[in-house]
């Protein structure tokens, strides 16, 4: 292929992937907005659609880098670009489903129920800093910054300290008490809330190494830091 046609190729991946990165930080946006105020019924009809965007750019951007591989055999430079991508947005399809797994949850969670105020607010801080690790990762690939990228994957382990703080939070709050119906479905959708929002922190220190990959050439995943 010439090369005008490789670089139209090449931006036909960029915009999907900033129009995937955009909806996938919007439906963040919406998870913060249900965690505050459950009862906007119009909200969970938006994060059903964004869902469907998400799921659709996925494959749509899964086909372009198949094309873009087999028509114009990149060489190294170009070739790590394009798997990156496809990393990138296995990424971002994940954090969409997880994301929505959030909304639904948190849709039935802390109504009326004020012994979950503490954990409400330790989900709501986990939820801002798996927010900003997002940004920061979308950030570092479209801008290529190293620096950000490893400050991304620093940052998770806030995100793993979180998660074990909620669960202690859980099992000294309510161990040997008692408990209703709906306290422990409160106490279920709190647990998988903070599991989906802590597998969204992977996802981001993943898309933190593929730019890593892209900028350095150096694969860091699994501990693998050589």
């Amino acid at each position: 292929m010439t090369t005008n046609i490789k670089l139209k190729q090449l931006k036909v991946l960029l915009n999907d992937f900033e129009l995937l990165s955009r909806t996938a930080l919007l439906q963040m946006q919406i998870a913060e907005k249900v965690l505050q105020d459950s009862s906007l019924n119009a909200l969970y009809e938006e994060a059903e659609a964004n869902e469907i965007i998400m799921d659709r750019l996925e494959i749509k951007i899964r086909e372009e880098v198949v094309f873009s591989i087999f028509q114009f055999s990149p060489k190294a430079a170009d070739l790590r670009l394009i798997i990156t991508y496809q990393d990138i947005t296995t990424n971002l399809e994940r954090i969409g489903d997880m994301l929505l797994n959030v909304i639904h949850y948190t849709k039935t969670t802390y109504q009326q129920q004020p012994e979950f105020e503490e954990e409400k607010k330790q989900i709501y801080k986990m939820l801002k800093l798996v927010d900003e690790m997002l940004r920061n990762a979308i950030f570092s690939f479209s801008n290529e910054d190293t620096r950000l990228a490893y400050q991304v994957i620093k940052d998770d382990d806030k995100v793993d300290h979180l998660f074990y703080q909620i669960s202690e939070s859980l099992q000294s709050s309510f161990a040997n008490k008692s408990l209703t119906k709906e306290q422990i479905m409160n106490i279920m959708h709190t647990n998988a809330i903070s599991q989906n929002l802590e597998r969204i922190g992977d996802s981001a220190t993943n898309i933190a190494e593929a730019t890593i990959y892209l900028t350095e050439g150096k694969d860091i995943r699994h501990g693998n830091n050589e």
